[in-house]
């Protein structure tokens, strides 16, 4: 069963997801959609934007983070080469 549930760590207002930016509201659907087409559920992702998160800097904005997370998974699954 795919759960159809973000990470809770997602930055929100009222609820609400908040993007700072276009491109980070771009980088939460790709992922979204990803999963749902792969039939993975959000705990599969969640690994790699943890890992993403204690392996960058502290400064690191999230989507930034968000972004790596989602190469290490496309990675993962053969879809992507393995940056640095």
């Amino acid at each position: 069963m795919i759960a159809d549930q973000p990470p809770e760590d997602i930055p929100r207002s009222n609820g609400e997801l908040v993007f700072e930016a276009p491109w980070e509201s771009r980088a939460f659907g790709l992922t979204a959609a990803y999963l749902e087409a792969s039939g993975q559920d959000w705990a599969a992702y969640r690994a790699h934007l943890m890992a993403a998160i204690a392996d960058l800097p502290d400064a690191t904005p999230y989507y930034e983070a968000w972004v790596v997370a989602l190469d290490r998974l496309l990675a993962t699954d053969g879809l992507a080469a393995r940056g640095p």
